[in-house]
């Protein structure tokens, strides 16, 4: 602004003049000159560090000195991290990332993991929210659709996850976001399990004879927790006929009424039937199955022998003791017996007994009765 120095009069004082134009340009000096009190940035961080040690003010300081940040800010920052990289991020990845050192991280990760927002776990060095985990298990239900099968340890390499964490999240979801059925470490699809199922009742059902369960596993290249699972089932629906020994061996009905068919015919025919025989046919109990198959027969040592071949064998003895006196036991027999199976003769003969007893007969050794004269 210009400065008016003329008088009512017009006249002009030549003293006040001089003193305004010095002023201005002491004015202008001071208006120019640099401001004495501008800070330098050593001494403001060294400013803010002071406050911060006093507790004055709480901030946190990058990792290149430059900057500070609040927790609330590093908070913040760490959630924005952890939502950019789809919910899954390793913790020693964050100082890079956010120029902050990693103690200051690990504290705001615990907060977050307190805070329990999205369900946040930590997993090793990584945390992970729940739609992470929820987008994991969708994208399995999808690869499963297009495979039938999936091993739970393949996941857990595909995606650097162990396979007892793989299993729970699985676990979890099953049914809802994975549609599959998961047995001994593995997912199927319905319609693999389906075929598997066919597969197995059909290998079972053209059985004649007993098979080894093991030996059939490795033949027909079946799944092992769903062949076992597939066999009990079936078994216990009553559509697979047979006796099935647990996770050993599997016997068809068919090969036991044809083997059932067999004995009856030769102990019809020859009315003995020998232990070995049945056990070398696959019976567990030959003594038990006679007696149940055949019951009044006589149980010997080795074999089993029918009412009727007791009877003329003890007509034979009898006969032989009248005439000569004495008796071998074993000629009353076409058949091979032991001596342990002659004493037990005698002894199951109502007839030899009660006359041995009366002491009318004397049992001279296994095979050999005498008569008293």
């Amino acid at each position: 602004r210009a400065f008016d120095t003329e008088d009512a009069t017009g006249s002009v004082d030549h003293a006040t003049m001089d003193e305004i134009l010095a002023l201005q340009a002491e004015l202008a000096r001071v208006q120019e000159a640099p401001t004495a009190f501008k800070l330098s940035e050593p001494n403001i961080v060294e400013i803010v560090s002071t406050l911060s040690q006093l507790r004055l003010v709480d901030v946190l300081f990058t990792t290149n000195g430059k900057e500070y940040l609040t927790p609330e800010q590093l908070l913040r920052e760490v959630g924005d991290e952890i939502l950019s990289h789809g919910g899954r991020v390793n913790v020693a990845d964050l100082p890079a990332l956010l120029n902050v050192d990693l103690p200051h991280i690990e504290r705001a990760v615990t907060q977050l993991l307190a805070a329990g927002r999205d369900g946040l776990q930590r997993v090793g060095g990584e945390v992970l929210t729940e739609y992470y985990l929820d987008s994991l298990a969708e994208e399995i239900d999808t690869a499963l659709r297009g495979v039938g099968r999936l091993t739970l340890a393949e996941v857990a390499v595909a995606h650097a996850l162990s396979t007892d964490f793989v299993t729970s999240v699985v676990e979890s979801r099953i049914g809802a976001l994975i549609h599959a059925k998961l047995s001994g470490g593995s997912l199927f699809t319905a319609s693999y399990v389906a075929r598997h199922l066919a597969r197995v009742r059909g290998v079972l059902s053209a059985l004649h004879g007993p098979a080894s369960l093991p030996a059939l596993l490795k033949a027909h290249g079946f799944n092992e927790a769903l062949f076992y699972e597939a066999v009990g089932g079936l078994h216990a629906a009553g559509r697979l006929a047979g006796t099935l020994q647990a996770k050993t061996s599997f016997t068809p009905a068919v090969h036991r009424l044809a083997q059932a068919a067999a004995v009856g015919a030769r102990y019809e025919q020859n009315g003995v039937v020998e232990y070995a025989a049945l056990a070398r046919m696959g019976v567990r109990d030959p003594r038990a199955h006679l007696a149940a198959e055949h019951p009044g027969g006589v149980q010997l040592d080795s074999c089993y022998m029918s009412p009727a071949l007791v009877s003329a064998a003890e007509a034979g003895v009898e006969e032989a003791l009248s005439g000569a006196g004495a008796a071998d036991l074993r000629s009353a027999f076409d058949c091979d017996l032991t001596d342990a199976d002659l004493v037990a003769f005698a002894a199951a003969s109502a007839s030899l007994s009660a006359a041995v007893a009366a002491k009318r007969y004397l049992p001279l050794t296994a095979p050999l009765l005498a008569a008293r004269l």
